[in-house]
């Protein structure tokens, strides 16, 4: 009887032994082998990453400061109402002309229009004021507005004639900006 009972005992004990002891540890290690994969997956992104961010990093730094600041002030990462209205009163200026009736307004992007860029990405100020002066003059005002570093839109324009050859134009501008 002692023959069949040590076998069966040795059974079980090497069963309880595999149950309770072997295959929560082997399980347990199992699991870090996984986690340390996933960390080994994590820290080689994070290498391409560093890499890519030094690539980027040293392309950025061969600009110059100058392009630097005009491509900031072509498309700035805020809204900074006072220095877009002194820009463009800068630019009236020039010609004899002064900006008043000055509204400014942030406008909400309308994710219906099509647009080449994300609609999250960037907002828009609508500005509106009015200028006067004769017609040849507008004209000049427009085509430097046109040609200067910040991107403007110009939505609506009206005009009233206030003296022989004096008009006043009322302009509607649309500009954007870097959320």
């Amino acid at each position: 009887m002692l023959r069949f009972f040590i076998p069966i005992l040795l059974f079980a004990a090497s069963g309880t032994l595999f149950f309770g002891y072997i295959d929560p540890t082997y399980s347990s290690i199992r699991e870090r082998a996984q986690e340390e994969a996933l960390f080994d997956s994590a820290l080689n992104n994070t290498k391409e990453l560093q890499a890519l961010r030094d690539e980027l990093r040293s392309k950025y730094n061969t600009f110059s400061t100058s392009d630097l600041d005009r491509l900031v002030k072509m498309v700035p990462n805020n809204v900074d109402n006072v220095r877009l209205v002194r820009d463009i009163d800068g630019i009236a200026s020039k010609y004899g002309m002064s900006l008043y009736n000055t509204v400014v307004g942030v406008i909400e992007t309308d994710t219906s229009r099509v647009s080449v860029s994300d609609s999250s990405g960037y907002g828009s100020v609508l500005l509106t004021f009015s200028v006067t002066g004769p017609y040849k003059t507008f004209l000049n005002f427009l085509k430097d507005l046109e040609k200067s570093l910040r991107i403007v839109d110009v939505v609506e324009v009206t005009f009233v004639s206030s003296e022989k050859d004096l008009y006043e134009y009322r302009i509607s501008l649309q500009t954007y900006w870097l959320k």
